[in-house]
């Protein structure tokens, strides 16, 4: 009981960090503030014994902070890319809890190359996708912090869309 109530109030530190991170004017605050967050995100998932979602979010901070480093045009961009989603889906699948396990991998696999495009109105449409996935692997693994996580970071989607570009969300996929 003492390790959910642990979780749970990592994962709501690690929600109000993630709500702050949309408040950042600049590509570094945000993965800086968004990285605090995936840590204790991470920590959450440990103490409610979410492996896999766990050792994915070590791998998210890995690709944070390699994003903070690396500018898209480098030369370097897209091997690393392809390395940080190769090396998703193997920790994924080495940290396997079942076919539960599949929704982390095939969503946070996908946010890393949404996220490497640099095209954020592609990125918050994405994650409409991508949240939505990851709502389920909270509830399945009751992160309630998780789950409020998510569902901020789909709204605060639907919000860019809407403001950043009068698009439709089905056409923030073009």
């Amino acid at each position: 009981m003492r390790n959910l109530i642990i979780g749970q109030i990592l994962g709501v530190i690690a929600t109000i960090l993630t709500f702050a991170s949309y408040q950042a004017n600049t590509k570094k605050n945000l993965l800086i503030i968004q990285s605090a967050a995936t840590a204790f995100t991470c920590v959450s998932f440990l103490f409610l014994n979410a492996l896999t979602g766990f050792a994915l979010n070590i791998v998210c901070l890995l690709r944070n902070i390699v994003f903070y480093f690396q500018s898209g045009g480098s030369k370097l961009h897209v091997p690393t890319v392809i390395f940080l989603t190769a090396l998703m889906i193997g920790v994924g699948a080495l940290s396997w809890q079942g076919y539960v396990s599949l929704i982390p991998i095939l969503a946070l696999a996908a946010n890393t190359v949404f996220m490497s495009l640099g095209k954020p109105q592609v990125l918050r449409g994405s994650v409409l996708v991508t949240s939505s996935m990851l709502i389920v692997y909270n509830i399945l693994v009751f992160s309630m912090g998780g789950i409020a996580n998510e569902a901020i970071s789909i709204v605060s989607s639907v919000i860019g869309l809407v403001r950043f570009k009068n698009i439709s969300v089905t056409s923030a996929f073009d």
